[in-house]
């Protein structure tokens, strides 16, 4: 069941509760996989030239661990998703995971491809899910 009150408190807004989606979809990326495939057959990929060999080459940054607040937010998001309709679900995550670790927010026209409507279309219904699920948070509906 959701504590309404933390959440409130949490989020203060329907701005801040977008964010609160936003930053769930980046504490998912951190997140361990559930069903990791490379462990089944995994072989370390070795350079061909051996003064790359020590270190000297291109370094790939990965994210670091999910922190105890960004779980937090992951966990308060996942029951936050169960007060919305299944179709405003599916909407609000993709935008989450499209806007996360992106300066210019979700990629509309994407997202509109997947739920087969208009980029604006798309826009709209969000911002109507995320209303509507302040107005529950809100007045407890």
């Amino acid at each position: 069941m959701v504590d309404l009150e933390r959440v409130r408190e949490r989020v203060g807004d329907e701005v801040g509760l977008r964010e609160l989606f936003i930053d769930a979809a980046v504490a998912e990326r951190k997140m361990p996989r559930a069903y990791d495939l490379r462990v089944r057959g995994y072989w370390p990929e070795v350079p061909g030239d051996k003064n790359l060999a020590y270190g000297y080459g291109e370094v790939d940054v990965r994210p670091g661990p999910a922190s105890v607040r960004e779980v937090g937010a992951w966990d308060m998001a996942i029951e936050l998703t169960a007060l919305l309709e299944p179709d405003d679900a599916k909407l609000v995550w993709a935008a989450a995971h499209s806007a996360a670790r992106r300066h210019r927010g979700p990629a509309w026209r994407r997202i509109a491809e997947k739920m087969h409507c208009h980029p604006q279309t798309a826009k709209r219904r969000f911002d109507r899910a995320i209303l509507g699920l302040w107005y529950k948070i809100l007045y407890g509906c």
